[in-house]
Formats: C-alpha cells, structure tokens, sequence
C-alpha cells in the first residue's frame, strides 16, 4: 500500500486549531480596545481565509484574496484610503467565509472545548467594561447608568453575542447560569449610557422570540431596524415638519433626524449612482435645510442605509441587500433554534450601523461579521457538524 505525503485537508493541524481557538477567544479583544478587536479580527479572517485556501488547495480562493490585497496596495498608492479600505474588507469577508470550514477541519472535542472558550470570553467581555468604566471613568457616568458612552463600542460587540453564548450555556444544561447571564446583560442594557446599546439588547430579544416562531418575521425585523431611518426621514419630509421640537425627542435622536435628512436630500439630488464613497462629511454641511439646519458640522449619518442612499446611490443599496442577503441566509445551520439565534445576534450586531456608527469603519464591518461568524462555527453541536471530505476536488454529500 502507498503512502501519500500529501496532507490531508480534513485532519486537524496545530496552525488551524490555533485559528479556531483564536476565533473563540476574539470578544476578549472588545473588552480592551474596540479598535483592536476590529483589526485583529479582520487580519485573522483573512489570514485564516488564506491558511484554509492553502491547505485545501483551493488556488481560486488564494488569488482572491491575494489579488485583492494587491488592489488595496494599488489603490492605496491613488490616496483614496476609502476605496482602499473597502477591498481590504472585502479580502477579509472572503477569508472569513473560508474560515466557516475550520469547523469541520477539528476534531469533536476541540469544538466543545471551543465553544466552552467562546461563552467563557462572551461573559467576561461585559463584566470587565463594567468594572472598567466604575473605576477608570466613574466621573463619565451619567445619572442612573452604569457605563459612560466612552465605552459603548465595546457593550455593543457585548450585546451582538449574549444571545448566542446563552444558547449554548441553555444547551449544554447550565441553565441557571444562562438566566443569570442573561439578566445580567439586561441589567447592562438598561444601564447602558447609549441608547444604541439599549435597542440592540431587546430587538435581539425580540428577533429570538419571532424567528422561533417564523424565520421570516426575525429577517422583518433585521430589514425593519435597517430602513426605519429611511421610512423616518420620508415621513419628516412629507409631513412638512419645520420645528425639531414639535417631535419631543432626546437631542441625541434629533441630531440623527436632521443627518438623516440631509442624506435624503443628497441621495434625491443623485438617486442612481450618489455623490460618492465617504463624501457625505464633506457635502452634507452646504446643504441648507432652513428651520430644521442645526449646524452640526462634520459627521457621518449615523446611518448605514442613509450614507449608502447619500454616497452610492440605489447601486450601492442593491449590492448591500444582496450582502445582507447572504449573511442571513449562509451558510445552513442545523434547525430552527440556530436561525432564531443566528438572527438575534443579526438584530443586534445591526443596530449601531443602522443607527449610529459610521459605515466606512472597520469596527463596523468586524460588529457584523464577529457574530455571523461566531454562529456560524460554534453553534452546530459536535456531534451535528458534518466532516468536509476532499477527495479530488469534490465534496462528499
């Protein structure tokens, strides 16, 4: 019998269990520096992505990526640091959708043991920006809040994962530990100074509890959070509305309102194609919006959909549906409870691109993809996750 000395793509090697513990142990990086977490989980992806491609061989794969991190360094030498970011997201997305398949490269007990370092990390992350904000910022704090908004990148990573590490606490039997956690995070919630991380914990919930019952009504609310500033600038413009005060919002949300409206009015004047990548900032304060103008100056929209509309038009909103799309439909999870919980941690990780981070940020695009991602290989319980077979080139069924 001859012996290949070719290695074998299924069998576990220490770089790739690394990678998939790195994977687990990624929301500690959140409780440190949001930053951080973002960039290491975007090198990690891709990196990943290229490791995988490699030992399966997958040369296609490999020029993807490789190509488009050359396209970056291109690019990067025109000094559009936009554009140049974009492809290396793009890199990274592709990498990480290679990384789905480190799952099925360990072993059964490695999983276990991941997802174990997964919900252990999960919990910690809030527990230190908790103690972080009491004792570095106590004088941050509002009244009634338990962290500053200094800190509300990091809750918000925290808020994407605690409906799925409370999955699997719930599955693994350590039931009394899921409700406690999960009360915690509440507690969390509600003291959060950012309103953005208040909304995110309870429409996660609330997606949990409808996409239990119908898959279609957890996507209904994912679409929901993403078009409502739409649906709200819309409603603003055709209600004639003049005065911000006759609304009675918080300033924080009327701020939004107004940034909202100046997008509507930069995507009328361009409705197919924008004014261009990463241009609102600078177009948006000419623009004069008569008794509603509350001269902020400089910002993004706070408003994924809205910069979208202002800066790439109904071409770039198509390809973000077609994205969209894709990540909450891929890949397959095992059954219903997996989707709902897929789709919770969606809701939330949607909601401060939705209505609040800027787009062209790699915090934003790493709130997205952590999640996606996170589901997508520690959910499926050991014994449900199907072995990748590479047997020229194709897969077994």
């Amino acid at each position: 019998m001859t012996v290949s000395s070719e290695p074998d793509p299924t069998s576990p090697d220490h770089p790739t269990r690394v990678a998939f513990f790195l994977f687990a142990a990624m929301p500690v990086l959140a409780s440190i520096v949001a930053g951080v977490f973002a960039s290491t989980l975007l090198v990690a992806s891709a990196v990943g992505g290229l490791w995988m491609a490699w030992r399966q061989r997958a040369f296609g794969t490999l020029a993807a990526i490789g190509g488009l991190a050359l396209l970056a360094g291109l690019v990067s030498t025109l000094g559009n640091d936009t554009v140049t970011e974009l492809v290396l997201f793009s890199a990274s997305i592709v990498g990480a959708v290679v990384c789905l398949r480190l799952a099925r490269c360990v072993t059964a007990a490695d999983r276990a043991r991941a997802a174990t370092v997964f919900v252990a990390c999960t919990i910690a992350l809030p527990v230190i920006v908790l103690a972080h904000g009491l004792i570095r910022h106590p004088d941050l704090i509002p009244p009634w809040s338990l962290t500053p908004d200094l800190l509300a990148k990091h809750t918000f990573v925290a808020m994407t994962l605690v409906i799925p590490a409370t999955y699997l606490l719930w599955r693994s039997r350590q039931r009394a530990l899921a409700v406690l956690f999960l009360a915690f995070m509440a507690v969390m919630a509600v003291g959060s100074a950012s309103s953005t991380a208040t909304l995110a914990f309870f429409l996660s919930l609330a997606t949990l509890v409808l996409a239990r019952i119908r898959p279609a009504l957890g996507v209904a609310v994912l679409v929901g959070v993403l078009v409502a500033p739409l649906v709200a600038s819309v409603a603003i413009q055709v209600a004639g509305i003049t005065d911000w005060s006759t609304i009675g919002l918080r300033m924080s949300w009327t701020y939004r309102l107004e940034l909202w409206q100046r997008a509507l009015v930069l995507f009328q004047e361009a409705p197919l194609f924008g004014h261009g990548l990463d241009s609102y900032a600078d177009i948006a304060p000419h623009l004069d919006l008569g008794p509603l103008d509350l001269h902020l100056g400089r910002f993004h929209p706070h408003s994924v959909l809205m910069q979208l509309l202002a800066e790439g038009g109904l071409t770039a909103v198509a390809a973000f549906g077609l994205l969209v799309r894709l990540i909450i439909d891929r890949p397959r999870l095992t059954n219903r409870d997996q989707w709902a919980v897929r789709l919770a941690a969606l809701a939330a990780a949607f909601t401060p691109p939705a209505i609040g981070v800027n787009l062209w940020s790699d915090y934003t695009f790493a709130l997205v993809l952590y999640p996606w991602l996170a589901c997508a290989l520690f959910l499926d319980h050991p014994d449900e996750a199907r072995p990748l077979r590479h047997t020229g080139g194709r897969r077994s069924p």
